[in-house]
């Protein structure tokens, strides 16, 4: 399941949503095998239109980038179901013999979650003194711990992990990588991420979304499909 939004709805609205839903519902059962219903849809029950910008350089990546697939995963550190999927996407970049790629992209949902802009802003100061490496080694430390968040949590953390607390903490309070955590949400949010996790599957100009913790098996279906392959 994703980790959702909060929103303030009429009934009547509400009724539209959930007609939209369930034909949604219906044609990703025919879509999709082994009847998963994964992909965000609109008003209209069709699959929400996706054009994100390409994985680069400047991305959280684990993996490389010239694999044939990249999962581009927008994220909240403090969504127990981003926990869940962390584990698995990594597994699938693991077993995939440098096949598929895992991209991580910020989507901290502030409105239910109030540790997760925080965390985010404190993973990109980890990223800037210890790189990727860090980033990474950071993630799993939060997601491991997620009952523990908070800034003097994540000062310890970067003290642990080898970075110089006072930058770090100089750089955490500057808000200096704000800009970047707010390109990624909007970017989720255009394209038809209402919670999290919210993951784009990348592959031969193809961009396929799925929403949740999909188990592993199911987003091997869904990679496998986006190939072309059953």
């Amino acid at each position: 399941m994703p980790e959702l939004k909060k929103l303030d709805i009429s009934p009547s609205i509400a009724i539209i949503l959930a007609g939209g839903l369930i034909a949604g519902a219906i044609f990703f059962t025919s879509y999709y095998p082994s009847g998963q219903i994964t992909a965000p849809v609109d008003a209209a029950g069709k699959v929400a239109a996706v054009s994100i910008r390409a994985p680069g350089a400047t991305d959280h990546q684990y993996g490389s980038l010239t694999a044939p697939v990249v999962m581009v995963e927008y994220s909240d550190f403090q969504c127990p179901y981003c926990a869940l999927i962390h584990a698995t996407l990594k597994r699938i970049v693991d077993e995939s013999n440098g096949e598929i790629a895992w991209v991580y992209r910020h989507f901290p949902l502030d409105s239910i979650h109030s540790q997760a802009t925080p965390a985010a802003l404190a993973s990109e100061c980890i990223a800037e003194q210890l790189g990727e490496k860090g980033f990474w080694e950071f993630a799993e430390k939060i997601f491991a711990n997620q009952k523990s968040m908070s800034a003097a949590y994540y000062t310890q953390v970067a003290g642990e992990l080898g970075a110089n607390t006072t930058t770090f903490n100089a750089c955490v309070a500057s808000q200096k990588h704000a800009s970047k955590i707010d390109t990624d949400a909007q970017e989720a949010f255009d394209n038809g991420g209402n919670g999290t996790p919210f993951t784009v599957v990348v592959s031969g100009g193809k961009q396929v979304p799925f929403s949740g913790a999909l188990p592993y098996a199911q987003i091997m279906a869904v990679i496998k499909n986006v190939q072309g392959r059953q």
